[in-house]
């Protein structure tokens, strides 16, 4: 019985041997389609990298004339802050207001200051300004603020017939509204010079 197996061993041995390679020849294919597989998402996370790459060196060869010409707005930004006056003085202000208005005869003048506003690299005050008179009483009056020496801006004029009084010769009085501006610089403002990042994508799964 043993010699009848041992005179078939040969078959069994190439039998068997053909068994394991015909397996490692499936493990080899399956282990190769998967990385095949793979090759697609390598290659589009490799164009990816490079593409931001690129980006990046496209800013980095920017980013000293972006940072000159920061500069050069910030400088100017500042140039006209130091324009601006330092202090809003509302005693002086309102004299002057009243000055104008006593000496073109305006009538009822009623002068009221209202509270600084922070608008980064400076202040803004509103005068709020009534009277009655003339339209060519209001119309200097807004010529001599306009000339005046002081940074000042008639933010806004409104004017209304007054049917309460009669005819001031052959003008007609009307009562008129204004907002008057005042400014000074914010000597703690200090213009932005820093170059934000560009943003990062994050990597999709």
């Amino acid at each position: 019985m043993f010699a009848k197996l041992m005179k078939f061993m040969p078959l069994i041995i190439i039998l068997y041997s053909a068994y394991e390679l015909n397996n490692l020849w499936t493990e080899h294919e399956e282990l190769l389609l998967s990385k095949q597989g793979a090759i697609p998402a390598i290659q589009n996370r490799i164009t990816k990298f490079k593409r931001e790459r690129k980006e990046v060196d496209t800013y980095m060869a920017d980013i000293e004339s972006a940072k000159k010409r920061i500069e050069l707005v910030a400088q100017e930004v500042e140039s006209l802050q130091k324009k601006l006056p330092s202090n809003i003085s509302d005693p002086e202000n309102l004299a002057m207001f009243q000055g104008f208005t006593d000496n073109l005869n305006i009538r009822e003048v009623s002068i009221v200051p209202g509270q600084e506003e922070n608008l980064g690299f400076y202040f803004k005050k509103r005068y709020e300004l009534k009277g009655k008179g003339t339209f060519l009483q209001f119309l200097i009056l807004m010529e001599k603020i306009a000339e005046n020496e002081r940074l000042l801006n008639i933010k806004s004029v409104r004017m209304f017939k007054d049917d309460s009084t009669q005819f001031r010769g052959r003008f007609q009085l009307i009562k008129a509204e204004m907002s008057i501006e005042a400014y000074r610089y914010n000597p703690d403002h200090k213009e932005k010079r820093e170059i934000e990042a560009p943003p990062i994508e994050e990597e999709k799964a």
